[in-house]
């Protein structure tokens, strides 16, 4: 037989045991048996035939390569060793374990949150509406229309008129209704006009002792007994009194409702309801729908009670005009009470107070006017506070761009040090979740990377397949292994939960610039450094255990490096999502249920509430020191 036709032979016996490679040995032996019987064949068939037919008719006899193939796999399947059977299993197993990976690194809520939260952060327009992907659980028919309500801020009104009209017993969809009804005060609409005395009627009603109704209803006169401004920053005293009768109704109205209790807006309590409609997560993006739900609050209650006091500004000229002044500084010492109801109601926000210091201005110029000396002094003392709180302001905005906090502070963070003095700790938690949502961002990096480096390993292997090159997967030694998982893997990570750590007290000095310097080198070692430290080692281990079995220098096995690589890589992938994302999760979610207003909790006394309180403590003390 030439050597032509053995080779050619040769080359179909190997082709009809490629399944059996992952037992050298195994398939080496098949291989010369099923060469042994081939060439029994040929030489049966040469006798009767020419040399090319004899080799086309004995490959014939034994039949389809592929179909060969897989009868000697099975045949053959109980003489695999039991390191070509992990060979095969790895091989089936490699897809599902690269998703499995891609599934433990990928936080997608995480990514999802963190994407927003920097378009948010970099974009111009700072109003967030992150209302899209809201699960709510099933709702009735009043709470959808609740829901529609806070969350459509161009035709609420439209659902929270229909919640009136079938829960006309209910306070708080008649305080929110009729707050809502007062805003109208550009073209208002005939049918307000109607609608909003029945409404206030009803809301005395239901809810006797709230003073919301009596200041509503006094506002609503007083813009028909005269032109009440429509911007806030009008002059007082420029209003054209138009019915002096209906003005001294609106009057009697705002001094009734001093003699009642604190003013319910009822806001908390929509807030509580709508919050109890979501199926909302601890997690980052949870507390980004915990912002916007709160963001959407409206605070209704300011434009009513800064016309009033400009009212009541203007009817205190007018006694005065008619000779009447000590009745005009009775009237004026009113603000007292009325400040004082405005900012202990139900829900004071931190712009409460700023207004209430606004107002106290008004009241101010009035009293230089009647020339009431000790409501000057008392009003004064408000003003003073103004001054005190911007300088706060200034010092708190100079101590963001020091802390480590200033990205996610930026949401959360409190607007004022409440006089309390200067908490680093605080601002820590803030720093170290902002390196914890950094981190999900940069897993999902590394995850790309690693992706990447397994597909060109993949592809390389592939291609020296194609080029007759068939690569082999080596079974390393446990000790192998273990300073793999060891040396590559924990140690690194590690170093990188390490870092995670203590860099957010190291940068509290930092400016915002050098912060993010440190964040992309966060995303460096994942993706870069750490992966290449990795291939080198791994490199270095496959090579030494081919150098000691003898395969380094055989051509055999160079097709095999790059799927050994391959394979070890994706070791790397699922232990970074077996240990980083779960450990960058949970600090994320130990960050967050700390003392940070990402997610505010009912009954934890947070940060900004301190502030609040601290403010407005100062303020109704002040109130109430009639000097």
């Amino acid at each position: 037989m030439g050597k032509d036709y053995h080779d050619e032979l040769r080359a179909y016996a190997r082709r009809c045991t490629t399944t059996l490679s992952d037992d050298a040995e195994l398939c080496q032996q098949v291989e010369y048996e099923l060469l042994d019987h081939l060439e029994t064949a040929f030489e049966e068939e040469r006798k009767t035939a020419t040399e090319e037919e004899a080799l086309s008719i004995a490959m014939r006899r034994f039949g389809n390569p592929e179909e060969l193939n897989r009868q000697l796999a099975e045949s053959n399947a109980k003489r695999l060793s039991r390191h070509a059977r992990i060979r095969r299993a790895i091989r089936w197993m490699l897809l599902p374990l690269l998703l499995l990976a891609v599934l433990l690194c990928l936080d997608l809520r995480g990514i999802l949150s963190s994407t927003m939260l920097l378009k948010w952060f970099t974009s111009e327009n700072k109003e967030m509406r992150w209302e899209k992907g809201l699960k709510t659980r099933r709702l009735s028919e009043r709470e959808q229309l609740l829901f529609d309500y806070h969350y459509d801020r161009g035709n609420g009104i439209d659902s929270l008129s229909h919640l009136y009209e079938t829960n006309r017993n209910d306070a708080m969809i008649c305080a929110i209704f009729a707050l809502e009804l007062s805003q109208r005060r550009d073209d208002p609409l005939p049918e307000t006009k109607s609608i909003l005395p029945e409404v206030i009627a009803n809301g005395r009603r239901i809810d006797p002792n709230n003073p919301l109704y009596d200041l509503l209803d006094s506002f609503r006169i007083m813009k028909e007994a005269c032109e009440l401004p429509r911007v806030y920053d009008t002059p007082a005293g420029e209003e054209a009194l138009v019915d002096r009768g209906k003005m001294d109704e609106a009057i009697a109205l705002y001094e009734r409702a001093l003699g009642k209790g604190e003013i319910r807006t009822y806001s908390p309590e929509l807030l509580k309801s709508v919050l109890g409609m979501l199926k909302i997560k601890e997690d980052l993006l949870g507390g980004m729908h915990l912002i916007d739900l709160n963001s959407r609050e409206r605070i209704l209650l300011i434009p009513p009670v800064r016309n009033i006091v400009r009212g009541v500004v203007l009817y205190c000229d007018l006694l005065q005009k008619e000779g009447e002044n000590a009745k005009a500084i009775a009237l004026l010492a009113t603000w007292h009470t009325f400040l004082q109801k405005y900012i202990n109601g139900d829900n004071t926000h931190f712009l409460d107070i700023l207004v209430g210091i606004s107002l106290a201005n008004d009241f101010l110029k009035c009293a230089k006017r009647l020339g009431a000396t000790e409501q000057i002094a008392s009003l004064q003392a408000l003003l003073d506070m103004r001054k005190e709180l911007d300088q706060d302001l200034k010092d708190e905005s100079h101590r963001r761009e020091k802390t480590a906090g200033s990205f996610l502070n930026v949401l959360a963070m409190p607007y004022a040090s409440s006089g309390e003095g200067y908490n680093m700790d605080e601002w820590s938690i803030e720093g170290k979740l902002e390196r914890a949502t950094f981190a999900t961002l940069s897993l999902a990096l590394a995850c790309c990377a690693l992706l990447g480096i397994i597909v060109f390993f993949g592809l390389h292997a592939l291609v020296m397949r194609l080029c007759g090159h068939h690569p082999f997967l080596f079974i390393l030694p446990k000790s192998a292994y273990i300073r793999l998982i060891l040396i590559g893997i924990l140690l690194p990570a590690l170093l990188f939960l390490g870092l995670s750590h203590y860099l957010p007290e190291i940068q509290f000095a930092l400016q915002f610039a050098l912060k993010m310097a440190l964040w992309v080198l966060q995303a460096i070692y994942l993706c870069l450094l750490w992966p290449c430290f990795y291939g080198i080692y791994s490199n270095r281990v496959l090579k030494g255990w081919m150098n000691s079995i003898g395969a380094k220098g055989n051509k055999a096995f160079q097709a095999s490096l790059s799927l050994n690589l391959l394979c070890l890589f994706a070791m790397l992938f699922i232990g970074i999502g077996c240990i980083l994302r779960p450990v960058s999760a949970w600090q994320q979610l130990h960050y967050l249920r700390r003392e940070t207003l990402v997610i505010p909790k009912e009954g934890v006394d947070y940060r900004e509430k301190r502030v609040i309180r601290h403010w407005k403590a100062r303020f109704l003390e002040l109130c109430a020191n009639r000097t």
